[in-house]
């Protein structure tokens, strides 16, 4: 009947609206969650750190935890928006959100899986006495520098756009 038909039709335009509206809204708080941490502790709370601690040992090892925390949130915030995205089918590859938030998955998976393994192990050595571990430290701890900056900046082209591409696939 054409009144059940308009009415089953209303409740599925709410509900995939509600599931838009839920889709963006869980998409935002990821990324403020995974991009503000990686500014507030990058930016403020690391520097602060280094001026606050005494002794710069001290203030690297708790920056460095920090560090590998902000690393594993940005493994689930970011493994959870490219999932996201993939639920949106074959569309997801078009999507420019896609592919950054995959990238910036990636570069944290980087970070976290070779570049602090490396950094640790050269810690757990003597390696101030070692010009080679030393100069090691520095290259890696440079790289680290690097992609984190990266990574912040990346995160904050995704913090202040919107896709309207993706609202136009989930309908």
């Amino acid at each position: 009947t054409p009144l059940y038909s308009s009415a089953a039709s209303d409740v599925y335009k709410r509900q995939v609206s509600n599931n838009l509206i839920a889709g963006l809204v869980g998409e935002r708080l990821l990324l403020t969650l995974w991009v503000g941490s990686l500014w507030a502790i990058g930016y403020i709370t690391a520097p602060v750190a280094f001026i606050y601690f005494e002794d710069i040992e001290v203030a690297g090892e708790f920056v460095g935890k920090l560090f590998v925390i902000i690393n594993y949130l940005g493994l689930a915030c970011g493994s959870a928006l490219v999932i996201r995205y993939a639920s949106l089918g074959h569309h997801a590859i078009t999507l420019w959100r896609f592919w950054l938030t995959l990238s910036m998955l990636l570069l944290v998976a980087f970070m976290h899986f070779y570049l602090q393994t490396e950094i640790s192990g050269i810690k757990s050595l003597d390696w101030r006495q070692d010009s080679a571990l030393s100069a090691q430290f520095d290259l890696l701890h440079h790289l680290s520098t690097i992609a984190y900056v990266a990574l912040s900046i990346l995160g904050l082209a995704l913090v202040a756009t919107q896709d309207n591409m993706i609202t136009k696939a989930e309908r």
